[in-house]
Formats: structure tokens, sequence, C-alpha cells
């Protein structure tokens, strides 16, 4: 597989990165996509399901929750944190970030600790200042005064690692006065400590390796480790280019050579150490400056197999994290023959745009590459027959052969589990069984882990979208309880009986009812059912109010006070429910043509207008929750083209038919595009009707407001 540079790099020290990989995801410009079988990566799709489409992270950090129960703490920086905080819905496809925090116990604060990502050399000062003095206090050989002398110049050593410090040249002076050979070696420690945090790594790597063999354990063991990390130290120095890339031949190899067999003589004596996490975890930087690939991968995998969290130096979410930006983007099938990574990498090459227009020069595996995995599967036949499956569901497009795969009654915990009663599920509505429905409530009722109960809701909502079983959402003790499933599919997929149901009843939620209301009265009155909104418009309560403007939480598309628009004064216009029962009586009559305009204009209603028609007019894919054809027949309304027929009306009056030419010009201010609708009408066109305005109405009030036409 081709190798991918390595970019990434001066802020990592064995820690999580602070940049969104690139091969996983891109957190904070992209937006869920409400289906089930995703083919392509988008990064804030993730579901519960082991997939293609899943970021990698995701699919990985599943796998191994499945073998430890615990993923630890995240602190994967997440850069769209209204994403976040605005989330309601389990159901909603995930970012990584925001998976990761949940699968953990939560997130630590970035004051608190000193292992956040996003630090320097100085963050470990603290906790060795506190091992520095405990050492001091329990050291044999030192007088008291000695060590009051060394634990006080410990204290007093604050460094900012701004390149300004010069703690050495103060430690020097604060340790003057001890005489004895234990209380002298750990003032070399002092001194060697200060330098390194000066940022003076051969001045630290002298002075920790002058101090030579003690047999105090804590000093030996500190000071080997203490050796190799600022030999690391010194080789990332010059590892980066100019603007933070990974240089082609990566660090200096003689000074990562010292680091790795420091680390390494630490772990072999001190397996057990305050440092051996650390120690591993600076393994993995020392691999990774060398560009050292399969050792890298060997420590990934072996802190992946590692059963004690108090042995990793970060989380296995922070992990999963880190091993994305460092090293997973290159891999491929070939490169290793750990299942769990292999599965991951297998799913990862399904992907495809399931679009015959996409480029195809880059197909997914196919199932025989597949196939040649079966060898590294030995003891997970769960895993490997769960790969041949998806690849039949999401690839090869064979329902019916996932049925095989995965045998009926599948159950199991785990996401791996609930992954294979899912697949199978779905694989169910994919054929057209009659026991679809009663296999996905099966799955939704299995579900335990986070995300899970969500992800099958989601699948059952689309079985009944796509079998015509709308009601059956709504039905009492339905299954389908989540309220972001429930608002999408009444504001796209709901007919005229069911959106009136859920409006008039009562013991609906306040705002699924409000919404259903909405979606109602908006798609009656756009698409020419004037007397049914005339009739249901009775259902807006008469004290209903209009939302703030500084409301950014209450979505404008329930906003049903404002089908008690009274009407306009500028251009005359009555009641919006007047303007609609004039409609109903005569669809083209021009004044109620007009004034249905004024009320569409002033409420920002317009097609590619980023508000409600974003919600209720833009086309869902057919896959996608809320993507059946709209129930709702006719064209919608146009107010260009209500324009348009009153421009063309000669009996439509002077005032109606130079109102008309002047929104019509307007239609394409100022920007010169049409915000009307779709259509495109030529500046020729629109020459014409400034002329025909000027001409024929040269004392209108609207033919003296325009000057200019775009």
């Amino acid at each position: 597989m081709k190798l991918r540079s390595l970019a990434f790099a001066a802020l990592a020290f064995a820690a999580p990165f602070a940049f969104a990989p690139a091969q996983a995801s891109a957190d904070s410009t992209c937006y869920p996509e409400w289906k089930i079988r995703q083919t392509d990566l988008n990064g804030c799709s993730g579901t519960a399901l082991l997939s293609p489409g899943n970021d990698t992270r995701v699919n990985l950090l599943m796998l191994l929750y499945d073998r430890h129960g615990a993923v630890g703490v995240s602190n994967v920086p997440d850069y769209d944190s209204y994403y976040d905080e605005r989330r309601r819905s389990e159901a909603e496809p995930f970012n990584f970030p925001y998976f990761a925090g949940k699968l953990g116990p939560g997130r630590k604060d970035e004051d608190s600790d000193g292992d956040f990502p996003w630090g320097t050399r100085c963050m470990s000062n603290e906790a060795g200042s506190a091992a520095f003095i405990a050492a001091v206090g329990t050291a044999k050989g030192l007088s008291g005064a000695e060590r009051a002398t060394l634990a006080a110049a410990r204290s007093a050593m604050k460094p900012q690692c701004s390149g300004n410090e010069a703690a050495r040249a103060v430690a020097e002076a604060a340790v003057q006065n001890v005489t004895s050979k234990a209380a002298r070696a750990f003032a070399a420690y002092l001194i060697g400590a200060a330098a390194f945090y000066d940022g003076d790594m051969a001045g630290a790597r002298a002075a920790f390796s002058g101090i030579g063999k003690t047999g105090d354990a804590w000093l030996d063991g500190a000071a080997t480790y203490m050796i190799a990390r600022a030999a690391l130290n010194q080789a990332t120095e010059s590892a980066f280019g100019e603007y933070g890339d990974l240089n082609k031949d990566g660090g200096d190899r003689a000074l990562l050579a010292a680091a790795d067999n420091g680390l390494r003589t630490y772990l072999k004596n001190w397996p057990g150490g305050a440092y051996a996490a650390s120690a591993r975890g600076l393994l993995r930087r020392v691999y990774w400056l060398g560009q050292d690939r399969q050792k890298l991968l060997g420590e990934y995998i072996a802190q992946f197999a590692e059963k004690d969290a108090g042995r990793r130096n970060i989380s296995l979410a922070d992990l999963v994290q880190e091993m994305d930006i460092k090293l997973f983007g290159e891999l491929g099938p070939d490169d290793t023959s750990d299942p769990e990574l292999l599965a991951v990498i297998a799913l990862r090459e399904m992907r495809y745009y399931d679009d015959p227009s996409a480029d195809a020069s880059s197909p997914p595996i196919s199932r025989a590459s597949i196939e040649a995995l079966r060898p590294h599967f030995k003891g997970k036949d769960d895993l490997f027959n769960y790969l041949l499956a998806a690849h039949a569901y999401y690839v090869e497009k064979k329902p019916a052969d996932v049925l095989k795969l995965i045998p009926a009654g599948t159950t199991g915990g785990g996401y791996l589990g609930f992954s294979r009663q899912l697949l199978r599920a779905v694989a169910l509505d994919g054929v057209g069984d009659p026991g679809a429905r009663a296999a996905l409530i099966a799955a939704l009722n299995a579900g335990r882990l986070p995300f899970q109960k969500g992800t099958a809701e989601l699948g059952l909502a689309l079985h009944l979208e796509r079998s015509k079983a709308l009601d059956l959402v709504f039905a009492a003790g339905s299954p389908v309880k989540d309220g972001d499933v429930r608002e999408i599919l009444l504001r796209y997929s709901a007919g005229p009986a069911l959106l009136r149901a859920r409006a008039s009843d009562r013991s609906a939620a306040t705002d699924e009812g409000a919404i259903a209301l909405y979606a109602l009265l908006y798609k009656e009155l756009t698409r020419g059912d004037y007397a049914g909104f005339v009739k249901d418009s009775a259902l807006v309560p008469a004290g209903a109010k209009r939302i703030a403007a500084d409301d950014y939480t209450t979505p404008r598309y329930s906003e049903v006070a404002v089908f008690n628009w009274p009407g306009a004064r500028d251009f005359a216009c009555p009641a919006i429910r007047t303007t609609a029962a004039m409609l109903a009586a005569n669809p083209r009559e021009p004044r109620g043509l007009l004034c249905l305009g004024e009320f569409i204009r002033l409420h920002g209603m317009d097609p590619y207008f980023y508000g409600v028609t974003e919600y209720l007019d833009t086309p869902r894919d057919s896959d996608e929750l809320g993507g059946n054809p709209s129930p709702f027949p006719g064209k919608r309304f146009s107010r260009l083209d209500a324009y348009k027929a009153v421009i063309a009306n000669p009996a439509a009056g002077a005032e109606n038919r130079a109102y008309a030419l002047h929104r019509a010009i307007r239609c394409y201010a100022p920007s010169g595009l049409n915000g009307c609708d779709d259509s495109e009408q030529s500046e020729a066109q629109r020459k014409a009707w400034f002329q025909q305005l000027k001409r024929e109405f040269p004392t209108s009030p609207w033919s003296k407001k325009l000057n200019v036409y775009w």
C-alpha cells in the first residue's frame, strides 16, 4: 500500500494529537447522514454497527471495548463543540470524539491534569517534584538538613518551559551545601532536572549520566529514564520542518538509538517502575520519529492487548486517536496479523461511493482478499464471518448472503455481538422478509451499550418508513421513541392525515405537536391546498408566540405563531388565512398570489434560504431517514412564477402588476442570482421587466423605488 506522509508532528509527546486525522474524519465540517447502510466515509456519521462508513477510530474502539470492557477517559479534542452541545438523540450518527467521550467515563478537565496532550515537557514537573521529595525523604545516608535543602530546592523549581528560565543555575546554588555522597547524587539529579526543564537536553543527559549507580532504586531508575527522555527530546528538536511536518529522515538516528536503549533498559530493570507506562509511550515516539513502522505497530498492538490499564500511559480511546494519526492510514491488510486491526482495515477497504457517477479508480476490497485473511482469525470466527457478511451487504449488495453467514437467533454481547444481530435484521429487511420488523425490535431491545438502542431505532424507523407504515412510529407503545427520529419523519415523510393527528393529539409532546402542525400548514400553503390550510390553521393557538430573534435553541420550523400573520401594510395584504381563502376560491387571484408571496418573502421561506426551507423542502437521499417521496402532491409555490402570472394578466390591475414587476426584478437583488426559486431568467428578461415597469407604471411607488435591475 502506498505510504502516506506522517505530517502531524510538533505537538505530540507520547499522547493524543490535537489535529483531526486525515484518514478518519472531518468532524467540524460535516453533517450526520441518518442511515444504516453507509458505504463511504462521513466522519460524523458513525453508528453502533461495525461498518465501512464508520470512522476507523469508531470501529477500532468498539472492538477494544469488547476486549477490555472499558476504554478509559478520552481527551480527544472535538472541534465541533456545538455539534455536541445540541445533541439530544442517541439515534443520531456521531463523530469519534463524541463517541469516545460517551464510551468512557467522561473527559478530564483540561486544567486539572498534566496528561492533557497540549502540554510541554513541564507538564511532568508537579508529579516529578512529588516523587523526588518522597524519594529524598526515605533515602539512606542523608542528614536531616540535606533532606530539607533538597526538598526545598525541588519545591522552588517552577519551570514554565518558555525558553527564558535559568533553573539550573538556581538549582546549583540551592544544593551547593550538601556534602554526603548520597545527597550529592540527588543534587546531581536535581541539576539534571533543572537543565531538562531549561531545554538544555545535552546538559541534562550529562548530569543524569554522571550520577552512575547509587543503589537507591528510585534514583537509579529515574536517572535511567530521564537520560532516555532527554535523548528523545534532543532527537525531536531536529525532526520537524518549518511547518511542523516530520522530516523525510525523521529524528537523529544516534539520539533515537540512545533513547531506545535507555527506555528498554528501564523497562527491563524496572518493569513495574513508576515510569514504566510512560517509557512504553515514549518508545512509540522513538519509533515514529525513526519511521520504524513495524516496531511502532508492535507497540500499538501490545498496548491494545494490555489488560492492565495502569500499564498504559494513555487511555485506549486516546491511543486509538494517536495511532490513527501516526500510523493507521499507512496500514493495509498485509501489514499485520492482529485480528482486530485486520477487521478495521478490511472494513475501511470496503468503502466506496455508492453513486454511478463516482470515481471507481479505487474499488473496494474483494471477497477473495478477505478470505485470504482467514488464517489470522483463528478463534475469532464470529468476527471473520461478520466481515464476510458486511462485504455481502455493503459491497456486493446481497443481503440474502448475510442470512447465510449470520445464523438465525444470533445474539451476543458487546459491539460485535450487537452488530451481528442488527446486520442480520437489516438484511432481512433488505430481502423483504416479514420477520424483519420483529428482528429489528429484538435488536433494539438487546442494545445495552452507548448508541446501540439508537442505531437499532434508526434501522427500525427506516424500515417502517419504507414499508409505508409510518403510523406505527407514532402509535401508542411504539418502540421508536427518539425525538429526533420522529421529528425528521414528521418534517419530511408524514402525510396530511398523520400530521393533523399529531398536531391534534393533546398527549403528544409539545414540540412534536408544533412541528407536525407547522409542517402541515407550511406544506398545504406552499403546495396549493389552500382550503386545507384554512381549515387546519384553526389548530394554531390564538396566543401562540413568535420566537425571539435571539432564541437559537428553538427551531423556526416549529414556530406555528407565524401562521397567525395579520398581513402587511407596505403592500396591503390581509391576514394569511384570508389570503389562503382568496386562493382557495381562485388559485390565480392576483392579490392572493402576491400576498402569499409576501408571506413567503417576509418569513424567509424562499428556496435555498438558510432556515425553514432547509428543513422542510431540501430533498433527502432515498436511503436516508426522511427520504421517501413527499406525500404532498403539487409543485412548491414559487414567488417568481406568481409574479410572472400577475405580470402577464392584463386584468390584474395596475398596482398589482407594478408590484409584481418590482418584485420579479428584486428576486435577483443584490447578487444577480435568483432568490425566489431555482429557475434562471436572463439579464435581458430582467432588463425588459425593468423597462416595462418604468414605461407602463411611471407614477407607481414601486416604479419610483427601483432605479436599477440586477
